[in-house]
């Protein structure tokens, strides 16, 4: 259906759609019924502090409630709009669906307050009567509100003139009764009273209307402007009513007075008993037609954006303003099951706690906007501070534990309950709201915090780039093996190279990254793609390597699938084979992906328990990695319950120990089986046919990728379901411990290189100090003064002795200088985060072309030696 127009002409202004529901509502049954039960158990200052942090929770919230109004367009659903294009769906709906029921029984809750209060009048006192009062006045209200919201209105404006003689009368009539004395009795806790949370948990529900306004944010001509005055001037006037109401109270009345006759002593106290009667059936009358108002609006919006299916037919609306008469008549179908319940004050208490659930993430949904830093965040309420906002929710929270801790837990659980069914409902995106700016931001913070963290071998993480084929299939199993080898320690993108150029091939790169990530998503791998378009795939490849990242997440693992080798040509073979050997140059480890096709369809029928990865030991940068691989993929539950068989290769030529090398991977925690085999290519293709997977060591020389024994690839790709061989570039140690490595002796070279630096200083200024002596101990010997006690000899002697301590020291110093500027040398070297290589500076003359590169990014000079360069 359209969307109602929030600036119509024909809507609610300021007053009429929101002070006057806000101010109706919490100008309710606490003022005439229980203010005075609560001053006469706490005291008046106690009473005016329970005010005071009440009034902080609603003003509070209303900083945050109008942050959030003035950065959108509202249209109606009140707060559950302005919760979930912030907070999303599910926290949105949740919030929602609790605040509508909450909002329609406590239509009963009014109507019954006014029926007791009706009864009481005509001296008739029945449950069954009460019922029946209650269940005919929410019908009447009913009516109204079936006609619309200016009709609603207009009986509420009847109510406010009621509401208003009662108060008049009652300060008419107080006036004289009030007494100095009285007011002392009353400043302080008085004898027998309750607690301070006891009394707090009764007065509060009085602030919980301040957002009755909010809920007409629909029918509103200016919500925007009308939900921040409206709501501040309700909750400003309020408070001034209470704080006068309490104040009144303790000054003319006793404690004990005003605990025992605290649903009466407003009308003893008025100019005219009957107007408390009359303001106690206002306030119940207006906060029913409030609710009776509210709450369908709030359904209707929720139908609107079709989060829960079985509530799309109530998004229907009735009238230019869309009245929400199929909501109306639920709500009040609630209302009426609710009244022939009887006994409600069960669910009473969790009631409360839905409201106060959502003015804790109307606040946190103003901190969590704010925090987000979100470039659309622009609202122009001037007031606004996130850290208001976020001591808004503290607050809600601290009340809701005050409370009742356990209605609290229970309102809580059914609020997750409602969340996590929407979050399993899949639903599809129909606003962009605030999460994603969240998450850029903290990917953002956390992306300059780990600048700062130095770099160890004992956290490495893939960051991979799975270079896929165009076949679906094979792109599939690629995919899949990536993220195994990926672990859920590091990052994998999925890379399609486009050749070509121009506005055609331009195009065609789109489409092709617009169907990549189609794929990506219709299967759920935790994956990014990225789509290059370069004149050519080496070129393709060299570019993406050397770019992809951002701050300390870059690439460092690319992972081919093996072509048919030999069906390629020798061409094919010798740009395959350069591609892979460029990758290497720019010290990224290349891992070479095979899958067999005839047995990885099976891969699937082997139960997890039974399979079995194999890792051909090396001792050098490939075996560590092989097998941190390996134990990367046990943490895929598909991998869970395999066995890691690391074969050792033995024999007269082979210098590797199976002992040492089952020492070093118990030291690494790596829980494996060791084995020796002869050291041969037949044993290399033995073990992989024992393997679910395997992984073997590679090579790349003169363009031509080898396994173990100068093996062709090719000749050990069959008989495993995958075979996964690994070129390791990274330095790495498996069994490395937080001590081991290079910071604990570059702090140790800093601290002896910031000492030495300190003696030198010391005795540079020695050294100067003893030459300038000597230099005054020379003139006096060559223009002796008159007031000298020193013989000549002995001034002589002094300077020729100054002058050696002084060459003395000037020698220290140079010794120590040289000492330090070492230390710092040796402090530099072992600086993860320095470069102690020196830049040539020729390489930035004007015309040099040493600099430049042929396609291979490495230059003239490194081109010329490629067929002879291996890689290993």
């Amino acid at each position: 259906m359209e969307p109602r127009n929030p600036g119509s002409a024909t809507g609610l202004g300021t007053f009429a759609g929101v002070f006057t529901p806000s101010v109706l509502t919490i100008l309710g049954l606490i003022l005439f019924l229980r203010l005075g039960f609560v001053v006469g158990n706490v005291g008046l200052g106690t009473s005016l502090l329970i005010l005071l942090l009440a009034t902080a929770v609603s003003v509070l919230t209303s900083l945050s409630l109008a942050t959030a109004a003035s950065n959108l367009r509202l249209r109606g659903g009140g707060v559950y709009f302005l919760i979930s294009r912030t907070l999303g769906i599910e926290f949105g709906g949740a919030v929602g669906l609790v605040l509508y029921a909450a909002m329609s029984i406590s239509v009963a809750f009014y109507c019954i307050g006014f029926a007791e209060a009706a009864v009481a009048l005509s001296g008739h006192e029945s449950a069954l009567m009460v019922r029946a009062v209650a269940a005919a006045c929410l019908i009447v209200l009913l009516g109204f509100a079936w006609l619309g919201a200016d009709w609603a209105t207009r009986l509420q404006y009847v109510v406010m003139g009621l509401l208003v003689v009662a108060l008049v009368s009652f300060v008419v009539g107080v006036v004289p009764e009030l007494s100095l004395d009285t007011t002392s009795s009353n400043l302080g806790r008085p004898a027998g009273g309750l607690g301070f949370w006891t009394t707090f948990a009764v007065f509060f529900p009085a602030v919980t209307g301040f957002t009755q306004g909010v809920a007409m944010s629909g029918d509103l001509r200016n919500p925007t402007r009308s939900i921040v005055v409206g709501t501040f001037a309700a909750v400003g006037v309020s408070t001034v009513v209470y704080a006068m109401a309490m104040l009144l109270l303790a000054g003319a009345a006793t404690p004990l007075t005003l605990r025992e006759d605290t649903t009466t002593i407003m009308g003893d106290l008025s100019l005219a008993p009957w107007t408390a009667q009359a303001g106690v059936i206002a306030a119940t009358v207006s906060s029913a037609m409030a609710s009776l108002l509210g709450a369908p609006r709030v359904l209707q919006r929720i139908a609107e954006d079709r989060i829960v299916p079985p509530l799309r037919p109530f998004a229907a609306g009735a009238g230019p303003m869309s009245n929400p008469r199929r909501a109306t008549l639920l709500s009040a179908g609630i209302g009426l099951v609710t009244v022939a319940a009887g006994d409600i004050n069960t669910v009473a208490p969790v009631i409360s706690m839905f409201f106060l659930a959502s003015y804790g993430l109307i606040n946190y949904a103003s901190y969590f906007e704010a925090r987000s830093a979100g470039t659309s965040f622009r609202p122009r309420f001037r007031w606004f501070d996130p850290r208001l906002s976020l001591a808004g929710a503290v607050l809600c929270a601290l009340v809701v534990v005050a409370i009742s801790p356990v209605t609290g837990a229970v309102a809580a659980f059914v609020l997750w309950g409602i969340y996590t069914y929407l979050q399993r409902q899949e639903i599809p995106e129909r606003w962009s709201d605030s999460v994603r700016a969240h998450h850029y931001s903290e990917a953002r913070r956390h992306l300059l915090a780990l600048r700062k963290e130095v770099v160890s071998e004992r956290d490495w993480r893939p960051c991979i780039l799975a270079f896929v084929p165009n076949d679906p299939d094979n792109r599939a199993r690629l995919l899949e093996v990536s993220t195994w080898l990926d672990g859920g320690a590091g990052f994998t993108t999925a890379v399609r190279v486009i050749e070509g150029s121009g506005p055609i091939d331009r195009r065609r790169a789109r489409s092709v990254a617009q169907g990549l990530e189609r794929e990506l998503v219709a299967a759920k791998l935790p994956v990014f793609g990225r789509t290059v378009l370069a004149a050519d795939l080496r070129a393709g490849v060299q570019a993406i390597v050397q770019a992809h990242g951002l701050g300390d997440v870059r690439a460092n693992t690319v992972v081919f699938g093996r072509p048919d080798l030999s069906e390629t040509g020798q061409e094919g073979r010798h740009r395959y084979g350069e591609i892979l050997q460029e990758c290497a140059r720019f010290s990224t480890n290349v891992v070479i992906v095979h899958c067999d096709d005839d047995r990885w369809d099976g891969l699937g029928g082997t139960a997890p328990a039974d399979r079995t990865i194999s890792v051909w030991w090396s001792d050098d940068r490939a075996g560590q990695l092989m097998t941190l691989l390996a134990w990367l993929c046990t943490r895929n539950p598909e991998w869970a319950q395999a066995t890691i068989e690391v074969v050792v290769p033995v024999g007269p030529e082979a210098s590797l120990d199976p002992v040492e090398v089952g020492t070093i991977l118990r030291n690494a925690r790596i829980r494996a089986r060791v084995v020796g085999v002869d050291a041969s290519a037949e044993a290399v293709r033995s073990t992989q046919a024992a393997a679910t997977m395997a992984f073997v060591p590679l090579r790349v020389r003169r363009n031509e990728p080898l396994g173990p024994m100068e093996t062709p690839i090719e000749q050990l790709g069959a008989g495993s379901p995958v075979t996964v061989f690994v070129l390791a570039r990274d330095e790495l140690t498996i069994d490395a411990e937080p001590d081991d490595g290079d910071l604990a002796r570059h702090a140790q070279a800093v601290e002896d290189a910031a000492e030495a630096w300190r003696r030198a200083e010391e005795l540079d200024e020695e050294a100067a100090r003893l030459l300038v002596q000597a230099e005054l101990v020379r003139l006096e010997v060559e223009a002796p003064t008159n007031g000298s006690s020193l013989s000549h000899r002995r001034r002589v002697e002094e300077a020729e002795r100054v002058e050696v301590e002084a060459a003395k020291a000037y020698r220290r110093y140079v010794e120590l200088r040289s000492r330090a500027e070492e230390r710092q040398a040796q402090a530099d070297a072992l600086d993860p985060g320095v470069d102690v290589e020196l830049i040539d500076p020729a390489a930035w003359e004007p015309g040099n072309r040493r600099g430049s590169t042929n396609g291979n990014g490495n230059g003239n000079a490194r081109r010329s030696s490629t067929n002879g360069e291996s890689v290993s």
